[in-house]
Protein backbone atom coordinates (compact mmCIF):
# COMPACT_ATOMS: atom_id res chain seq x y z
CA UNK A 1 0.00 0.00 0.00
CA UNK A 2 2.63 2.66 0.80
CA UNK A 3 4.44 1.58 -2.78
CA UNK A 4 0.71 3.08 -4.33
CA UNK A 5 0.59 6.08 -1.94
CA UNK A 6 3.94 6.50 -3.23
CA UNK A 7 3.37 5.65 -6.91
CA UNK A 8 0.22 8.09 -7.05
CA UNK A 9 2.09 11.26 -5.55
CA UNK A 10 4.65 10.67 -8.29
CA UNK A 11 2.03 10.64 -11.16
CA UNK A 12 0.32 13.70 -9.67
CA UNK A 13 2.08 16.90 -10.64
CA UNK A 14 1.84 20.12 -9.17
CA UNK A 15 3.25 18.48 -5.68
CA UNK A 16 5.73 19.54 -3.37
CA UNK A 17 7.92 16.74 -1.98
CA UNK A 18 5.15 14.53 -2.88
CA UNK A 19 2.54 16.24 -1.38
CA UNK A 20 -1.05 16.53 -2.98
CA UNK A 21 -1.50 20.22 -3.55
CA UNK A 22 -5.15 21.32 -2.36
CA UNK A 23 -8.04 20.19 -4.15
CA UNK A 24 -6.15 16.85 -5.60
CA UNK A 25 -8.15 13.90 -4.47
CA UNK A 26 -6.83 10.23 -4.34
CA UNK A 27 -8.03 6.77 -3.47
CA UNK A 28 -6.38 3.87 -2.75
CA UNK A 29 -8.26 0.55 -1.94
CA UNK A 30 -6.68 -2.59 -0.40
CA UNK A 31 -8.26 -5.86 0.76
CA UNK A 32 -10.44 -6.50 3.91
CA UNK A 33 -12.43 -3.54 3.08
CA UNK A 34 -9.57 -0.96 4.02
CA UNK A 35 -9.35 2.19 1.94
CA UNK A 36 -7.26 5.10 2.14
CA UNK A 37 -8.33 8.72 1.17
CA UNK A 38 -5.88 11.37 -0.01
CA UNK A 39 -7.52 14.72 -0.65
CA UNK A 40 -5.69 18.15 -1.27
CA UNK A 41 -5.57 20.63 1.40
CA UNK A 42 -6.53 17.81 4.01
CA UNK A 43 -5.65 15.39 6.55
CA UNK A 44 -5.89 12.00 5.44
CA UNK A 45 -8.02 9.52 6.26
CA UNK A 46 -7.91 5.76 6.49
CA UNK A 47 -12.10 4.44 6.31
CA UNK A 48 -13.13 1.45 7.55
CA UNK A 49 -16.34 -0.59 7.14
CA UNK A 50 -19.53 1.00 8.95
CA UNK A 51 -19.87 -2.32 11.42
CA UNK A 52 -15.91 -1.83 12.71
CA UNK A 53 -16.15 1.67 12.76
CA UNK A 54 -18.99 1.64 14.99
CA UNK A 55 -18.03 -1.07 17.48
CA UNK A 56 -14.50 0.55 17.66
CA UNK A 57 -16.27 3.85 18.75
CA UNK A 58 -18.06 1.93 21.39
CA UNK A 59 -15.64 0.45 23.14
CA UNK A 60 -13.21 4.20 22.66
CA UNK A 61 -15.89 5.65 24.74
CA UNK A 62 -15.90 2.77 27.34
CA UNK A 63 -12.35 3.19 27.74
CA UNK A 64 -12.73 6.97 27.48
CA UNK A 65 -12.50 7.89 32.10
CA UNK A 66 -12.25 11.30 32.89
CA UNK A 67 -9.35 11.69 35.11
CA UNK A 68 -11.61 13.75 37.24
CA UNK A 69 -13.72 10.64 37.79
CA UNK A 70 -10.44 8.41 38.14
CA UNK A 71 -9.06 10.75 40.57
CA UNK A 72 -12.20 11.17 43.21
CA UNK A 73 -12.47 6.85 42.97
CA UNK A 74 -8.93 6.71 44.28
CA UNK A 75 -10.08 9.22 47.40
CA UNK A 76 -13.09 7.19 48.28
CA UNK A 77 -11.24 3.97 48.40
CA UNK A 78 -8.14 5.12 50.45
CA UNK A 79 -10.83 7.08 52.69
CA UNK A 80 -12.43 3.16 52.93
CA UNK A 81 -9.14 1.04 53.96
CA UNK A 82 -7.11 4.05 55.82
CA UNK A 83 -9.12 3.06 59.20
CA UNK A 84 -8.18 -0.60 58.64
CA UNK A 85 -5.00 0.35 57.86
CA UNK A 86 -4.28 2.31 61.03
CA UNK A 87 -6.03 -0.46 63.20
CA UNK A 88 -3.51 -3.16 61.43
CA UNK A 89 -0.58 -0.48 62.26
CA UNK A 90 -1.59 0.08 66.06
CA UNK A 91 -1.81 -3.65 66.36
CA UNK A 92 1.71 -4.18 65.55
CA UNK A 93 3.25 -1.59 67.47
CA UNK A 94 0.98 -3.13 70.52
CA UNK A 95 2.26 -6.88 69.67
CA UNK A 96 6.01 -5.59 69.10
CA UNK A 97 6.08 -3.36 72.50
CA UNK A 98 4.85 -6.41 74.39
CA UNK A 99 6.84 -8.79 72.55
CA UNK A 100 10.00 -6.41 72.81
CA UNK A 101 8.90 -5.80 76.14
CA UNK A 102 8.94 -9.79 77.00
CA UNK A 103 12.57 -9.97 75.67
CA UNK A 104 14.29 -7.36 78.21
CA UNK A 105 12.43 -8.81 80.87
CA UNK A 106 13.80 -11.85 80.23
CA UNK A 107 17.37 -10.04 79.87
CA UNK A 108 16.34 -8.08 83.50
CA UNK A 109 15.64 -11.15 85.21
CA UNK A 110 18.85 -13.10 84.26
CA UNK A 111 20.99 -10.80 85.31
CA UNK A 112 19.45 -10.10 88.68
CA UNK A 113 19.25 -13.86 89.20
CA UNK A 114 23.29 -13.98 88.24
CA UNK A 115 23.76 -11.28 90.56
CA UNK A 116 22.14 -13.28 93.57
CA UNK A 117 23.91 -16.40 92.43
CA UNK A 118 27.27 -14.25 93.63
CA UNK A 119 25.72 -12.74 96.59
CA UNK A 120 23.64 -15.53 98.10
CA UNK A 121 25.10 -14.03 101.83
CA UNK A 122 22.79 -10.90 101.41
CA UNK A 123 19.47 -12.59 101.78
CA UNK A 124 20.90 -15.34 104.66
CA UNK A 125 17.80 -14.88 107.56
CA UNK A 126 19.22 -12.88 110.17
CA UNK A 127 22.23 -11.92 108.28
CA UNK A 128 21.31 -9.45 105.71
CA UNK A 129 23.54 -7.31 103.31
CA UNK A 130 21.78 -4.02 103.26
CA UNK A 131 24.33 -2.88 100.77
CA UNK A 132 23.61 -5.73 98.41
CA UNK A 133 20.35 -5.56 98.22
CA UNK A 134 19.84 -2.51 97.46
CA UNK A 135 22.48 -2.36 94.22
CA UNK A 136 20.50 -5.80 93.53
CA UNK A 137 17.03 -3.74 93.54
CA UNK A 138 18.97 -0.53 92.01
CA UNK A 139 19.65 -2.86 89.16
CA UNK A 140 16.56 -3.89 88.15
CA UNK A 141 14.57 -0.38 88.68
CA UNK A 142 17.23 1.10 86.13
CA UNK A 143 16.72 -1.69 83.87
CA UNK A 144 12.96 -1.55 84.15
CA UNK A 145 12.79 2.51 83.82
CA UNK A 146 15.30 2.00 80.76
CA UNK A 147 12.94 0.02 79.00
CA UNK A 148 9.97 1.62 79.76
CA UNK A 149 8.33 -1.39 82.42
CA UNK A 150 6.44 -0.45 85.04
CA UNK A 151 7.02 -2.99 87.68
CA UNK A 152 4.26 -5.29 89.27
CA UNK A 153 4.65 -4.73 91.97
CA UNK A 154 7.13 -1.94 92.25
CA UNK A 155 9.48 -2.77 94.77
CA UNK A 156 11.22 -5.79 92.89
CA UNK A 157 11.12 -9.16 94.93
CA UNK A 158 13.75 -10.86 96.61
CA UNK A 159 15.19 -14.00 95.11
CA UNK A 160 14.09 -17.30 96.53
CA UNK A 161 16.72 -19.97 96.91
CA UNK A 162 15.90 -23.82 96.65
CA UNK A 163 18.09 -26.24 98.29
CA UNK A 164 18.40 -29.36 95.97
CA UNK A 165 20.99 -31.26 97.10
CA UNK A 166 18.98 -31.81 100.52
CA UNK A 167 21.62 -30.87 102.94
CA UNK A 168 19.86 -28.31 104.54
CA UNK A 169 21.42 -25.01 103.07
CA UNK A 170 19.63 -23.56 99.75
CA UNK A 171 22.43 -21.40 99.47
CA UNK A 172 25.47 -23.84 99.07
CA UNK A 173 27.44 -24.58 95.98
CA UNK A 174 24.98 -26.71 93.87
CA UNK A 175 21.30 -24.84 95.12
CA UNK A 176 19.32 -22.93 92.70
CA UNK A 177 18.09 -19.16 92.59
CA UNK A 178 15.30 -17.82 90.96
CA UNK A 179 14.09 -14.91 90.17
CA UNK A 180 10.76 -13.60 88.89
CA UNK A 181 9.71 -10.60 87.46
CA UNK A 182 6.64 -8.70 85.93
CA UNK A 183 5.79 -5.78 84.06
CA UNK A 184 2.91 -4.04 83.45
CA UNK A 185 2.13 -2.60 79.64
CA UNK A 186 -0.35 -0.07 78.56
CA UNK A 187 -2.40 -1.13 75.66
CA UNK A 188 -3.24 1.47 72.82
CA UNK A 189 -5.07 0.03 70.12
CA UNK A 190 -9.00 0.02 71.16
CA UNK A 191 -10.55 -3.04 69.99
CA UNK A 192 -7.00 -4.88 71.57
CA UNK A 193 -7.87 -2.70 74.93
CA UNK A 194 -11.02 -4.40 75.01
CA UNK A 195 -10.30 -7.79 74.84
CA UNK A 196 -7.15 -7.81 77.19
CA UNK A 197 -8.00 -4.74 79.46
CA UNK A 198 -6.12 -1.59 79.02
CA UNK A 199 -2.58 -3.01 80.30
CA UNK A 200 -0.91 -6.41 80.00
CA UNK A 201 0.82 -8.32 82.59
CA UNK A 202 4.34 -9.74 81.15
CA UNK A 203 6.29 -12.15 83.41
CA UNK A 204 9.75 -13.88 82.60
CA UNK A 205 12.07 -15.74 85.37
CA UNK A 206 16.09 -16.98 85.28
CA UNK A 207 17.08 -19.79 87.49
CA UNK A 208 21.07 -19.51 87.87
CA UNK A 209 22.98 -22.15 90.26
CA UNK A 210 24.38 -20.51 93.56
CA UNK A 211 28.17 -19.63 92.86
CA UNK A 212 29.52 -18.59 95.75
CA UNK A 213 29.29 -21.21 99.08
CA UNK A 214 28.05 -19.53 102.46
CA UNK A 215 31.64 -19.75 104.04
CA UNK A 216 33.71 -17.16 105.67
CA UNK A 217 37.15 -16.82 107.02
CA UNK A 218 37.04 -17.00 110.51
CA UNK A 219 39.90 -15.39 113.04
CA UNK A 220 41.85 -18.35 113.18
CA UNK A 221 42.36 -18.61 109.16
CA UNK A 222 40.11 -21.36 108.83
CA UNK A 223 36.72 -21.87 106.58
CA UNK A 224 33.56 -21.97 108.34
CA UNK A 225 30.09 -22.13 106.96
CA UNK A 226 27.15 -20.27 108.65
CA UNK A 227 24.31 -22.11 110.21
CA UNK A 228 20.71 -22.27 108.94
CA UNK A 229 18.85 -21.71 112.04
CA UNK A 230 15.46 -23.29 112.09
CA UNK A 231 12.74 -24.74 114.57
CA UNK A 232 10.93 -27.53 115.71
CA UNK A 233 7.62 -26.63 117.90
CA UNK A 234 4.76 -29.40 118.26
CA UNK A 235 2.00 -28.38 118.92
CA UNK A 236 1.85 -25.18 117.26
CA UNK A 237 -1.57 -23.86 118.69
CA UNK A 238 -4.28 -24.96 121.26
CA UNK A 239 -5.93 -24.09 124.36
CA UNK A 240 -4.59 -22.86 127.63
CA UNK A 241 -2.45 -24.50 129.30
CA UNK A 242 -0.31 -25.47 126.22
CA UNK A 243 2.44 -27.30 126.43
CA UNK A 244 4.97 -26.67 123.30
CA UNK A 245 7.94 -29.07 122.85
CA UNK A 246 10.73 -27.12 121.42
CA UNK A 247 13.91 -28.63 119.55
CA UNK A 248 17.03 -27.88 117.22
CA UNK A 249 16.00 -28.60 113.61
CA UNK A 250 18.91 -26.30 112.40
CA UNK A 251 21.75 -27.00 108.77
CA UNK A 252 24.58 -25.00 107.62
CA UNK A 253 27.34 -24.73 109.53
CA UNK A 254 27.66 -26.36 113.07
CA UNK A 255 26.30 -24.00 115.86
CA UNK A 256 28.61 -23.66 119.27
CA UNK A 257 25.91 -21.60 120.97
CA UNK A 258 22.66 -21.69 121.17
CA UNK A 259 19.36 -18.53 122.28
CA UNK A 260 16.12 -19.46 122.53
CA UNK A 261 13.58 -16.60 122.86
CA UNK A 262 9.89 -17.82 124.09
CA UNK A 263 7.90 -14.59 123.36
CA UNK A 264 7.09 -14.09 126.89
CA UNK A 265 10.57 -13.25 128.41
CA UNK A 266 11.01 -16.49 128.93
CA UNK A 267 14.91 -17.93 127.45
CA UNK A 268 16.85 -20.74 127.10
CA UNK A 269 20.56 -21.50 126.15
CA UNK A 270 19.75 -25.29 125.51
CA UNK A 271 20.32 -26.70 122.43
CA UNK A 272 16.57 -28.62 122.48
CA UNK A 273 15.00 -26.92 125.43
CA UNK A 274 12.00 -29.41 125.38
CA UNK A 275 8.38 -29.13 127.14
CA UNK A 276 7.77 -25.41 127.22
CA UNK A 277 3.95 -24.59 129.22
CA UNK A 278 1.91 -21.10 127.82
CA UNK A 279 -0.49 -20.69 130.47
CA UNK A 280 -1.71 -17.26 129.37
CA UNK A 281 -4.02 -17.13 126.28
CA UNK A 282 -2.42 -14.96 123.04
CA UNK A 283 0.21 -14.94 120.29
CA UNK A 284 3.89 -15.71 121.06
CA UNK A 285 6.66 -15.48 118.51
CA UNK A 286 9.72 -17.63 119.22
CA UNK A 287 12.96 -17.31 117.52
CA UNK A 288 16.09 -19.24 117.93
CA UNK A 289 19.98 -17.46 117.44
CA UNK A 290 22.66 -20.02 116.65
CA UNK A 291 26.38 -18.88 116.64
CA UNK A 292 29.49 -20.41 115.21
CA UNK A 293 33.05 -19.05 114.18
CA UNK A 294 31.34 -17.02 111.29
CA UNK A 295 29.00 -15.29 113.66
CA UNK A 296 25.27 -15.17 114.73
CA UNK A 297 22.57 -15.91 112.58
CA UNK A 298 18.69 -15.50 113.97
CA UNK A 299 15.63 -17.59 112.55
CA UNK A 300 13.30 -14.65 110.22
CA UNK A 301 10.86 -14.71 110.76
CA UNK A 302 10.12 -17.01 114.25
CA UNK A 303 7.48 -19.57 114.82
CA UNK A 304 3.90 -18.32 116.41
CA UNK A 305 2.29 -19.99 119.11
CA UNK A 306 -1.33 -19.68 119.55
CA UNK A 307 -2.78 -19.71 122.74
CA UNK A 308 -6.69 -20.13 123.02
CA UNK A 309 -8.43 -19.53 126.49
CA UNK A 310 -9.23 -22.57 128.09
CA UNK A 311 -12.35 -24.51 127.21
CA UNK A 312 -15.09 -24.35 130.34
CA UNK A 313 -16.18 -27.68 131.48
CA UNK A 314 -19.54 -29.41 131.08
CA UNK A 315 -21.17 -29.39 134.58
CA UNK A 316 -23.69 -31.92 135.85
CA UNK A 317 -25.86 -31.78 139.12
CA UNK A 318 -25.38 -34.57 141.79
CA UNK A 319 -27.83 -36.60 142.51
CA UNK A 320 -28.96 -37.71 146.00
CA UNK A 321 -28.45 -40.90 146.48
CA UNK A 322 -29.98 -41.27 150.15
CA UNK A 323 -32.38 -44.63 150.55
CA UNK A 324 -31.20 -45.90 147.07
CA UNK A 325 -30.10 -49.23 146.24
CA UNK A 326 -26.34 -49.35 144.85
CA UNK A 327 -27.21 -51.14 141.98
CA UNK A 328 -29.72 -48.65 141.17
CA UNK A 329 -26.90 -45.44 141.67
CA UNK A 330 -25.55 -45.85 138.28
CA UNK A 331 -28.80 -45.36 136.37
CA UNK A 332 -29.36 -42.24 138.45
CA UNK A 333 -25.83 -40.88 138.14
CA UNK A 334 -24.24 -41.66 134.01
CA UNK A 335 -26.15 -41.61 130.91
CA UNK A 336 -28.23 -40.90 129.10
CA UNK A 337 -30.02 -37.61 130.68
CA UNK A 338 -32.46 -37.82 131.74
CA UNK A 339 -32.97 -40.21 133.64
CA UNK A 340 -29.70 -40.01 134.48
CA UNK A 341 -27.23 -36.61 135.32
CA UNK A 342 -25.02 -37.07 132.85
CA UNK A 343 -22.04 -37.90 134.13
CA UNK A 344 -19.39 -39.79 132.11
CA UNK A 345 -17.86 -41.90 134.84
CA UNK A 346 -18.91 -44.80 137.68
CA UNK A 347 -20.38 -44.16 140.54
CA UNK A 348 -17.57 -46.04 142.81
CA UNK A 349 -18.35 -47.99 146.64
CA UNK A 350 -16.46 -45.77 149.32
CA UNK A 351 -14.20 -47.71 151.78
CA UNK A 352 -15.86 -50.06 153.92
CA UNK A 353 -19.30 -50.17 151.68
CA UNK A 354 -20.54 -53.53 151.83
CA UNK A 355 -20.64 -55.81 149.14
CA UNK A 356 -24.13 -56.31 147.08
CA UNK A 357 -26.60 -53.89 146.40
CA UNK A 358 -26.56 -52.26 149.70
CA UNK A 359 -28.95 -49.16 151.26
CA UNK A 360 -26.98 -45.63 150.31
CA UNK A 361 -27.11 -43.40 153.37
CA UNK A 362 -23.92 -41.34 152.61
CA UNK A 363 -21.70 -39.93 149.45
CA UNK A 364 -18.91 -37.74 148.75
CA UNK A 365 -20.13 -35.08 147.03
CA UNK A 366 -23.06 -32.79 148.79
CA UNK A 367 -26.51 -33.47 146.29
CA UNK A 368 -27.20 -30.61 143.92
CA UNK A 369 -23.63 -29.56 143.46
CA UNK A 370 -22.79 -28.79 140.16
CA UNK A 371 -19.42 -30.40 139.02
CA UNK A 372 -17.45 -31.42 135.73
CA UNK A 373 -19.27 -34.50 134.48
CA UNK A 374 -16.04 -36.19 134.41
CA UNK A 375 -16.00 -36.03 138.22
CA UNK A 376 -16.30 -39.16 140.09
CA UNK A 377 -18.55 -39.93 143.33
CA UNK A 378 -18.47 -42.64 146.50
CA UNK A 379 -21.17 -44.23 148.22
CA UNK A 380 -21.45 -46.02 151.18
CA UNK A 381 -23.48 -47.18 154.14
CA UNK A 382 -23.01 -45.52 156.34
Amino acid sequence: MQGELEGLMLDNPGTSKGVPQTGAVASVTRGRGVSLTIARGRRSEISEPAGRRQSGRVLRQLLRFPATDRRGQSTVEFALILPVLLLLALIAVDFGRIYLGYINLQNMARIAANYAANNPLAWLPGSTDPEKITKYQNQILADAAATNCALNPATPVDPTFTDTDGDGDSRGLGDKVTVALTCRFSVITPIIANIVGNTVNVSASSVFPVKSAISQTSSGGGVCLFPNPAINANPTNGPATLTVNFSDASGGGAGTAWLWEFGDGRQSTLRDPGDIPYATPGNYTVTLSITNACGTVTTNPGTTITVTPASQPTLCTIPSFNGVRFNSAQGLWGLPKPPGAGFSTTVQRGPGAPNGNFTIRSQTIVADTQVACSSTISVNNP
